[in-house]
């Protein structure tokens, strides 16, 4: 969701450029043998050379962008999804670095999501992507969805609980929409890239919980996954991501989000708040039914759903329909009202494909096992 250029008062946002090391402190206390053997001149000049090369370095040192790692401690593509990427769209049209649709209008950072409330609830730790220096925090807002409360109620507090590092050279990353009451770092302090600010929250403009990060060079946002791109090219740019991040978040669209049974239809709600993990079949259900939720659904995209019983026969299926616009997230269900003599025992099995113009261009498949 979308993140404010910077955070408030209370964590507001400063550039700073830090060198790595001191320069001048080391020679002062090692190179008198070179005033010894040379002479003052020669070693002023010496001297003066070092130092020079020596800020050279550590200028280039600092303008060199940060390499990231993964902000939050999860497994992407299990537990943890990229739900929208920076917006490179100009005007008011929308596309993400790869020409894609997988972002929105103005959208100034990348998302990390968690699958429902539930997984926000057990704990999901956003950490720092890179070593640096807390430069704002902020803490103490709601955990609830602004379709309850609305976005006037935030007073431009968009970014919600969350921290802003500052790592040198002019780079800044800021995370947002964190839980409340989870900050675990204060301003001013330095943190080292691993090291826990908070945990993913639904705090500030969000309906679901993630973790929204901003990089940002002397104050403009960079994608971290196109750094340098050329404008209106598809693909190109640096990575910012180290090259195990880079492996282990490759772009996709069409994910297959989460999936499972329940004892009759699902809700968004459902799946938003977690209640469905309670809502496993049994012998006794009044209905079994078999649901998916999937992200990044393109124009034209159709998603077809298949249950099938112990037996092999067809229980239940849906219609699929050509979407009509890029979908951020889309959930289907179908299913079978309980015959008469009940739900025989053995594995039931859900297909479920996106298909474009009638050929499937993902398939996957799971399965539940149904006991005496």
């Amino acid at each position: 969701m979308p993140a404010g250029a910077g955070m408030t008062a209370e964590g507001e946002a400063t550039e700073a450029t830090y060198a790595p090391f001191p320069i001048f402190s080391r020679f002062a206390l090692h190179d008198r043998p070179f005033l010894d053997a040379d002479g003052p001149v020669m070693f002023i000049r010496r001297f003066l050379s070092t130092a020079f090369l020596l800020a050279l370095s550590a200028a280039a040192v600092a303008a060199e962008p940060p390499r990231l790692s993964l902000p939050l401690r999860c497994e992407p593509g299990v537990n943890c999804f990229i739900q929208s990427y920076v917006d490179h769209d100009p005007g008011p049209a929308s596309t993400d670095f790869n020409c894609g649709a997988r972002t929105y209008d103005t959208h100034n950072g990348t998302d990390f999501r968690v699958r429902s409330m539930r997984d926000k609830t057990r704990g999901v730790d956003v950490i720092a992507a890179a070593d640096g220096v807390v430069r704002g925090v902020r803490d103490g807002m709601q955990d609830i969805s602004v379709r309850v409360i609305g976005a006037a109620a935030l007073g431009g507090r968009d970014c919600g609980n969350g921290v802003m590092l500052d790592h040198g050279g002019g780079w800044t990353s800021q995370y947002c929409h964190m839980a409340q009451g989870s900050i675990a770092v204060r301003e001013g302090a330095r943190v080292r890239r691993g090291e826990p600010l908070g945990r993913v929250g639904l705090s500030g403009n969000t309906e679901f919980p993630h973790v929204h990060v901003t990089i940002r060079k002397d104050g403009t946002v960079v994608d971290p996954f196109a750094y340098g791109k050329a404008p209106a090219s598809c693909g190109g740019g640096t990575s910012l991501w180290t090259p195990e991040v880079t492996a282990a978040l490759p772009y996709r669209s069409r994910i297959l989000l989460a999936q499972g049974f329940a004892d009759g239809p699902v809700s968004a709600e459902d799946l938003d708040t977690g209640r469905i993990e309670d809502r496993r079949p049994n012998r006794d259900s009044a209905a079994l039914t078999a649901w998916v939720r999937l992200i990044g659904i393109e124009t034209g995209d159709a998603v077809r759903l298949v249950l099938t019983g112990p037996d092999g026969r067809v229980l239940a299926e849906n219609r699929p329909e050509a979407s009509d616009r890029p979908k951020a997230q889309l959930h289907v269900f179908v299913g079978r009202k309980r015959p008469p003599e009940g739900w025989p025992t053995g594995r039931f099995t859900a297909t479920v494909s996106v298909q474009r113009e009638g050929r499937a261009v993902t398939e996957e498949r799971f399965a539940f096992d149904l006991a005496q």
